[in-house]
């Protein structure tokens, strides 16, 4: 089944709806039928491109099962994530809900 091309302004539509929900990236992408890699990547691009800055990031580094939050001055670096001795750089822009499964899986 092929999949039409969105225009943007549909995909700020789209966002919209999903910021607007309830409901995790995931379950948003399986209700309407879109693939979280492309969600995920246009949403970033278009975040990107508009110099969208709306959510600031917060450095967390869990230490002997303590978290410690150091909030970073908005930029185009990467995020760093230290969770047990694993270090991960991660995008600016990464949607929250993702950034917390991710944490909830490393954690594990």
């Amino acid at each position: 089944m092929a999949h039409r091309r969105r225009s943007d302004q549909e995909w700020l539509e789209i966002f919209q709806q999903y910021e607007n929900s309830s409901l995790n990236q995931r379950e948003f992408c399986r209700q309407n039928q879109l693939s979280p890699s492309t969600f995920f990547s246009k949403r970033r691009s278009l975040e990107l491109t508009r110099g969208n800055s709306t959510s600031g990031f917060v450095r967390a580094e869990v230490v002997e099962k303590t978290t410690h939050y150091q909030v970073t001055s908005s930029s185009t670096e990467n995020m760093m994530l230290c969770i047990n001795d694993v270090e991960l750089s991660i995008p600016q822009g990464t949607p929250a809900d993702y950034l917390a499964e991710l944490i909830r899986a490393l954690s594990s």
